[in-house]
Protein backbone atom coordinates (compact mmCIF):
# COMPACT_ATOMS: atom_id res chain seq x y z
CA UNK A 1 0.00 0.00 0.00
CA UNK A 2 1.20 3.08 -0.90
CA UNK A 3 -0.04 6.86 0.72
CA UNK A 4 1.37 9.85 0.10
CA UNK A 5 1.12 13.63 0.47
CA UNK A 6 2.34 16.57 -1.82
CA UNK A 7 5.92 16.87 -2.03
CA UNK A 8 8.24 19.33 -2.55
CA UNK A 9 9.90 19.69 -5.89
CA UNK A 10 12.08 16.76 -5.97
CA UNK A 11 12.42 15.98 -2.46
CA UNK A 12 12.33 12.67 -1.42
CA UNK A 13 9.69 11.60 0.58
CA UNK A 14 9.78 10.37 3.83
CA UNK A 15 8.74 6.23 3.72
CA UNK A 16 7.18 5.57 6.87
CA UNK A 17 5.40 2.63 8.42
CA UNK A 18 2.55 3.14 10.89
CA UNK A 19 2.52 0.59 13.61
CA UNK A 20 -0.04 -0.60 16.21
CA UNK A 21 -2.51 -3.00 17.83
CA UNK A 22 -5.78 -1.39 17.15
CA UNK A 23 -6.50 -1.17 13.26
CA UNK A 24 -8.75 1.60 13.29
CA UNK A 25 -6.08 3.73 14.66
CA UNK A 26 -3.44 2.47 12.45
CA UNK A 27 -5.85 3.44 9.29
CA UNK A 28 -6.82 7.20 10.67
CA UNK A 29 -3.49 8.31 11.54
CA UNK A 30 -2.40 6.68 8.10
CA UNK A 31 -5.36 8.85 6.62
CA UNK A 32 -3.81 12.13 8.20
CA UNK A 33 -0.46 11.32 7.37
CA UNK A 34 -1.67 10.72 3.89
CA UNK A 35 -2.62 14.32 3.79
CA UNK A 36 1.29 15.55 5.17
CA UNK A 37 3.41 17.44 2.47
CA UNK A 38 6.87 15.19 2.18
CA UNK A 39 5.88 11.68 4.35
CA UNK A 40 4.81 8.53 2.41
CA UNK A 41 2.68 5.54 4.26
CA UNK A 42 4.00 2.78 2.78
CA UNK A 43 2.37 -0.17 5.36
CA UNK A 44 1.40 -0.65 8.55
CA UNK A 45 2.29 -3.31 11.10
CA UNK A 46 -0.04 -4.53 13.61
CA UNK A 47 2.36 -6.29 16.36
CA UNK A 48 2.27 -6.07 20.02
CA UNK A 49 5.50 -7.60 20.34
CA UNK A 50 6.72 -4.62 17.66
CA UNK A 51 5.41 -1.81 19.93
CA UNK A 52 6.68 -3.50 23.24
CA UNK A 53 10.60 -3.45 21.45
CA UNK A 54 9.79 0.27 20.07
CA UNK A 55 8.86 1.20 24.12
CA UNK A 56 4.85 1.94 23.89
CA UNK A 57 1.99 0.24 25.00
CA UNK A 58 -0.79 -1.65 23.44
CA UNK A 59 -3.31 1.32 22.59
CA UNK A 60 -0.68 3.21 21.56
CA UNK A 61 0.73 4.45 17.78
CA UNK A 62 4.20 4.34 16.39
CA UNK A 63 5.37 5.71 12.93
CA UNK A 64 8.72 4.14 11.98
CA UNK A 65 10.83 4.98 9.15
CA UNK A 66 11.01 2.58 6.22
CA UNK A 67 14.27 3.94 4.79
CA UNK A 68 16.81 0.82 4.86
CA UNK A 69 19.71 0.74 6.66
CA UNK A 70 23.04 1.46 5.46
CA UNK A 71 24.46 -2.14 4.37
CA UNK A 72 27.66 -2.70 5.71
CA UNK A 73 30.15 -4.41 4.20
CA UNK A 74 32.30 -6.72 6.49
CA UNK A 75 35.82 -5.41 6.74
CA UNK A 76 39.03 -6.79 8.58
CA UNK A 77 40.76 -4.85 11.45
CA UNK A 78 43.60 -4.76 8.99
CA UNK A 79 40.99 -3.66 6.36
CA UNK A 80 39.34 -0.86 8.23
CA UNK A 81 43.02 0.64 9.59
CA UNK A 82 43.82 1.02 6.04
CA UNK A 83 40.49 2.96 5.21
CA UNK A 84 40.37 5.18 7.90
CA UNK A 85 44.34 5.96 7.02
CA UNK A 86 43.48 6.62 3.34
CA UNK A 87 40.72 8.54 3.52
CA UNK A 88 41.70 10.58 6.73
CA UNK A 89 43.67 12.73 4.94
CA UNK A 90 45.42 13.79 1.36
CA UNK A 91 48.74 12.07 1.81
CA UNK A 92 50.00 9.94 -1.10
CA UNK A 93 49.99 6.35 -1.46
CA UNK A 94 53.23 6.02 -0.30
CA UNK A 95 53.41 8.21 2.79
CA UNK A 96 50.05 6.17 3.90
CA UNK A 97 51.54 2.92 2.80
CA UNK A 98 54.73 3.43 5.04
CA UNK A 99 52.69 5.14 8.02
CA UNK A 100 50.97 1.64 7.75
CA UNK A 101 53.64 -0.65 7.68
CA UNK A 102 53.29 -1.91 4.47
CA UNK A 103 54.21 -2.12 0.89
CA UNK A 104 52.61 1.06 -1.58
CA UNK A 105 51.36 -2.40 -3.65
CA UNK A 106 49.78 -3.78 -0.76
CA UNK A 107 48.10 -0.74 0.41
CA UNK A 108 46.57 -0.79 -3.12
CA UNK A 109 45.59 -4.72 -2.96
CA UNK A 110 43.46 -3.78 0.38
CA UNK A 111 41.77 -0.55 -1.44
CA UNK A 112 41.11 -2.92 -4.18
CA UNK A 113 39.46 -5.30 -1.66
CA UNK A 114 37.83 -2.56 0.49
CA UNK A 115 36.33 -0.91 -3.06
CA UNK A 116 34.88 -4.58 -3.85
CA UNK A 117 33.42 -4.72 -0.52
CA UNK A 118 31.60 -1.71 -0.71
CA UNK A 119 30.32 -2.46 -4.16
CA UNK A 120 28.92 -5.83 -2.82
CA UNK A 121 27.05 -4.07 -0.49
CA UNK A 122 25.45 -1.47 -3.14
CA UNK A 123 27.54 1.08 -1.91
CA UNK A 124 30.28 1.75 -4.62
CA UNK A 125 33.23 4.07 -3.77
CA UNK A 126 35.77 4.12 -6.74
CA UNK A 127 37.25 7.45 -5.65
CA UNK A 128 39.32 8.56 -2.37
CA UNK A 129 36.75 10.81 -1.73
CA UNK A 130 34.38 8.40 -1.87
CA UNK A 131 35.87 5.90 0.66
CA UNK A 132 36.06 9.07 3.18
CA UNK A 133 32.23 9.82 3.04
CA UNK A 134 31.77 5.69 3.16
CA UNK A 135 33.62 5.94 6.58
CA UNK A 136 32.12 8.69 7.80
CA UNK A 137 28.72 6.71 7.21
CA UNK A 138 29.85 4.21 8.82
CA UNK A 139 31.23 5.63 11.58
CA UNK A 140 34.97 5.15 11.42
CA UNK A 141 35.50 8.98 10.60
CA UNK A 142 34.00 11.69 12.47
CA UNK A 143 32.13 13.98 10.27
CA UNK A 144 33.85 17.08 8.69
CA UNK A 145 32.85 20.20 11.40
Amino acid sequence: MSIGGDQGEGAEPLRVLVVGADPDKRRRLARLLAGVAGVEVVGWLESSEALEVLGYDDDELAIVSAEPALRRPKLSARQRDVLIAYAAGNQLMPAVARSLGMDQETLKTHLRRIRVKYREVGRPAPTRRDLYVRAVEDGLLPPPS
